[in-house]
């Protein structure tokens, strides 16, 4: 019987992907983060970050027998349609650029390392353009959940502008911008207008995917074995 090796993919040059995430900021003050949905909101991420494996800390990610590591949609279209479902209303949509170890899906990626090129907001809840951050009242331990709202709704309460959030990622490159296009508000930018449909999320929804490469790898396995 022909024995088939799991293909070994990395890449050096960045995949751009798309996902949702909820917008953090750490109970401080100092600095503003993202949180995945599903599963992922089990850690809070920056605006470039590693992905680290919670169950096994000595394998490399993204493990072919484990679900860790980021994912990432192929197009904008896609991350697009999660924000419909109602316990997604508040997240944003990245844009980012992926590298490192993957292993490719139908829909997206699973990755090693993650940069954050683009953060979109959606509309304040009622229905205006939103314009500022405001804490939404949920979060997890030193983080705050933060939800994007515009000036009318924030009212007297704290808010934090779409610029300081860029700020408090740490990272220079993420510049505020105010382009519009259907249903989505650009707010913050890093190099290059985003790509819909031409490169690489949201994993938690990738989940399946996932299994699917656990199964291709166990069977994988099985083939060496015979």
């Amino acid at each position: 019987m022909i024995r088939r090796s799991a293909p070994r993919e990395l890449s050096a040059t960045p995949l751009t992907g798309f996902k949702i995430a909820f917008p953090m900021i750490s109970a401080d003050g100092a600095t503003t983060a993202f949180s995945g949905v599903g599963a992922g909101r089990a850690r809070v991420y920056r605006a470039d970050d590693d992905a680290v494996c919670v169950n096994n800390a000595h394998h490399t990610v993204p493990h072919p027998l484990c679900r860790c590591g980021f994912y990432c949609l192929h197009t904008m279209a896609a991350a697009r349609d999660l924000t419909c479902v109602p316990e997604n209303r508040d997240v944003v949509v990245l844009e980012v650029a992926a590298s490192g170890r993957y292993r490719r899906h139908e829909l997206g990626l699973r990755y090693a390392h993650q940069r954050v090129r683009t953060v979109r907001t959606g509309r304040c809840r009622c229905g205006r353009a939103a314009e500022l951050f405001v804490d939404s009242g949920a979060g997890r331990l030193g983080w705050r959940r933060l939800v994007a709202c515009c000036a009318g709704c924030a009212g007297d309460r704290p808010t934090l502008t779409l610029d300081t959030f860029a700020a408090l990622t740490g990272d220079d490159a993420l510049q505020a911008r105010a382009d519009h296009e259907p249903l989505r508000r650009f707010v913050i930018a890093t190099g290059g207008a985003p790509r819909d449909g031409d490169a690489v999320v949201e994993a938690e929804l990738a989940v399946v995917n996932a299994r699917i490469d656990e199964l291709h790898a166990r069977v994988e396995d099985l083939l060496r074995r015979t």
